[in-house]
């Protein structure tokens, strides 16, 4: 079934929409009620058939916006076939076609190394954290990535032959959606499913027992079961989420998760990588300092020894590596337009750049030139110390030889203009920003500062020993030096605390901790891999979507919860009076076409034009709330007044359409006081929701071509 939804997606999404059992359900009892020769009571087949429709249209619709921004978005592999380098969409590559690999790349198809040098993370795969060097005649697996270096990969598996494939279809390494909601469609549709069919069996053989004639009996077991069935609260839930993807769509937001939507609704706490979130991406170069503390902004036309040693290890090491970052981008266009520099010859072997390292580097044959962070490159206590002081508000670059140190190089990083804005919002909305790095702590913490975070309380994970993580996510805010592996491992102390948690990110280093977060936010300019990672993405790499995004999720899950309890209500009294039905020797009051018309107005359109009401409140869960306080109470009391209703209708030989018009009255009088209090506090909207339900029954039950069709009755 997966390999199909993948395959053919639209059929996908018209077969699971038509081919549900509560479809099956109403067609078995639309039959019932023709073969009676009722044909006035099948409406309910129509709404059914038109709820079906609207989910399916609601569900193409968003499915084809996604499908356009994805291939927007979608960044073309590098592929050599004939000879000639080329850009393919991901499903054009072939068996045997080269594929050029770099930092960030997720292998879509399993490989084997031709070329080059890889350091991959195959943790979704193997479950191993650890990073795997791969040379020439190496496997790469499909569903790996690359943290480090550049290769050409020939393709051997597609299709259903890759090992990605083959996973996805055993589900080994897919999370299930942590959904509240899902979990209570799922858990409902499965209670009700075990009930209908020894209920609908007992129920038809009591009102047999009971009703003078076929087809009253057949039509008010039909109408018992219908109001069993809540199907339009699982096609609002699809269309409030469908419709929630289609208006972030129009934000530059890609929705990869449909339940992500709920999930970050719900969210408590957010992790935001610095780089690309707090900050633009975008770096400049401030100065460069020597060992003997001169500093130059510039680089001049004479260099001294120093520089000229300096300088030539830094341009080297970034002529070596073929990837790019927003470090290296700054550092050459510093360098750029300042003469050729003596060349380091020799050289023997590259070191990519890789975030568990936090370095890069060449070798030649008697010497290692080392760039990164100082701490990383040597042991040196003075120097590190050093160096340290420089940072301020700067990331610092410093570049070794064989442990010396040559000198170092300040960065500034540009702060995004509106991220105190964003920050003030989080705060605002009960949601507690957390900033994990792998830049300095000072330097973090005075971004961190600059953008409104509150607690300043950090730590520099790259000092400690015997991390207790559980223990650090309650003390502090701010995290730096911080590794892939250790990102992961502050997530999941976050959620073990029994937090909700976003994470943000734009990187490889980003990817372990994305995936092991609730909910994971990708920029758009950021790498292959972590889009493909995330559950959504910014994909014009605004960061200020974010609050949009929670906001249009709290209005979806809040407005979800409060329609949840007209629906529920409906299944509760439906529920009871099946059983009290089945043992009771009564005449059931309901017939098919009236529950239609009360199914309607006060349960299907009050419960539509609540849910796309705006409502960015915080998430509260109070599906269990709603169940307890209103959808039972009210189901109890519409139970106790139809026993009552039909007790007395059956001792005072009441006509058929005057008990079913009595108890449309009654149910509708306790619908509409429940309609009222999930409504409240009162505006004009809801106000004006109020009245046209009213307007909707009362027109039913006084306009007399409308009153015969629902076979309604005033002669009382």
């Amino acid at each position: 079934m997966k390999n199909f939804s993948k395959n053919h997606p639209i059929l996908h999404i018209i077969f699971k929409n038509t081919f549900t059992l509560f479809n099956f359900v109403n067609l078995v009892l639309a039959l019932m009620v023709a073969f009676v020769g009722s044909f006035k009571n099948m409406l309910f087949i129509f709404v059914a058939i038109a709820n079906t429709l609207i989910s399916i249209i609601n569900e193409v619709r968003a499915y084809k916006i996604v499908k356009k921004m994805r291939l927007i978005s979608e960044q073309k592999p590098t592929i050599l076939r004939n000879g000639k380098s080329i850009q393919v969409a991901p499903e054009e590559i072939e068996k045997g076609d080269l594929v050029i690999l770099s930092l960030g790349d997720q292998i879509l198809y399993d490989s084997i190394m031709e070329e080059g040098t890889l350091e991959v993370n195959e943790s979704f795969i193997t479950g191993e954290q650890d990073n795997v060097e791969k040379h020439p005649g190496d496997e790469l697996v499909s569903g790996s990535f690359v943290v480090a270096g550049t290769a050409k990969a020939k393709v051997i598996h597609v299709g259903d032959e890759n090992s990605i494939t083959k996973l996805e279809k055993e589900a080994h390494h897919l999370k299930t959606a942590d959904s509240k909601l899902f979990t209570l469609m799922n858990k409902i549709v499965k209670y009700i499913s075990y009930a209908l069919i020894p209920v609908g069996a007992l129920l038809l053989w009591s009102r047999f027992r009971t009703e003078s004639d076929a087809t009253t009996a057949v039509t008010s077991t039909v109408a018992g079961l219908i109001n069993m069935i809540p199907e339009g609260l699982i096609l609002l839930t699809s269309s409030v989420l469908a419709l929630a993807t289609i208006r972030l769509s129009k934000k530059k937001v890609l929705v990869q998760d449909l339940y992500s939507i709920e999930t970050l609704a719900r969210v408590d706490t957010i992790c935001l990588d610095k780089t690309g979130t707090l900050t633009t991406g975008n770096m400049k170069v401030k100065d460069f300092i020597l060992p003997d503390g001169t500093t130059f902004d510039k680089i001049p036309s004479a260099m001294s020894p120093a520089q000229k040693s300096f300088l030539t290890a830094l341009n080297a090491i970034l002529a070596s590596q073929m990837s790019e970052n927003a470090t290296s981008t700054a550092l050459k266009k510093a360098l750029a337009g300042s003469g050729k520099f003596a060349e380091i010859k020799g050289i023997t072997e590259v070191i990519p750049f890789s975030s568990d390292r936090k370095h890069s580097g060449i070798r030649t044959r008697d010497a290692e030139y080392l760039m990164g962070a100082i701490d990383f490159i040597t042991s040196n206590k003075a120097i590190i110390k050093k160096v340290k002081s420089y940072a301020g508000d700067y990331r610092v670059i410093s570049v070794v030889k064989n442990k010396e140190f040559l000198g170092c190089v300040r960065l500034e990083d540009e702060i995004r203009k509106n991220a105190p804005q964003i920050i003030k919002y989080f705060y605002d909305n009960d949601i507690e920003p957390k900033v994990i790095s792998g830049d300095e702590l000072e330097t973090v913490k005075t971004i961190a500062e600059t953008v409104g975070i509150r607690d300043l309380r950090g730590i520099d994970l790259s000092t400690e020993k015997n991390l207790n993580f559980s223990k650090l996510v309650q003390e502090y805010s701010i995290f730096t030096r911080v590794k892939p592996e250790q990102k992961k491992k502050l997530i999941e102390a976050f959620r073990k605390n029994q937090r909700t948690v976003a994470m943000t990110g734009d990187g490889v280093n980003d990817i372990l901790a994305m995936k092991e977060a609730d909910c994971s936010i990708a920029i758009g300019e950021g790498s292959d891999a972590a889009r493909r990672s995330a559950k959504l993405v910014l994909l014009d790499s605004d960061f200020d979507r974010v609050p949009s995004i929670i906001d249009e999720g709290r209005q979806s899950i809040n407005n979800l919860e409060r329609s949840t309890a007209l629906f529920l209500a409906k299944t509760v009294y439906a529920t009871i009076l099946a059983v009290i039905f089945v043992l009771a020797p009564l005449s059931y009051p309901f017939s098919p076409i009236e529950m239609s018309l009360l199914s309607f107005a006060c349960i299907g359109f009050p419960g539509l034009v609540l849910a796309l009401e705006k409502n960015t409140a915080r998430i509260k869960d109070k599906f269990t709330y709603n169940i307890k306080h209103y959808s039972v109470p009210t189901g109890i009391t519409v139970a106790v007044s139809m026993l009552i209703l039909s007790i007395i209708a059956t001792n005072n030989n009441f006509s058929r359409a005057k008990l079913t018009t009595l108890s449309a009255i009654i149910v509708f009088a306790i619908d509409f006081i429940l309609i009222y209090k999930v409504s409240k506090p009162l505006n004009l909207f809801r106000a004006a929701l109020l009245i046209l339900i009213i307007g909707i029954f009362l027109g039913a039950l006084f306009i007399p071509f409308i009153r015969d069709f629902f076979e309604f009755t005033l002669a009382f």
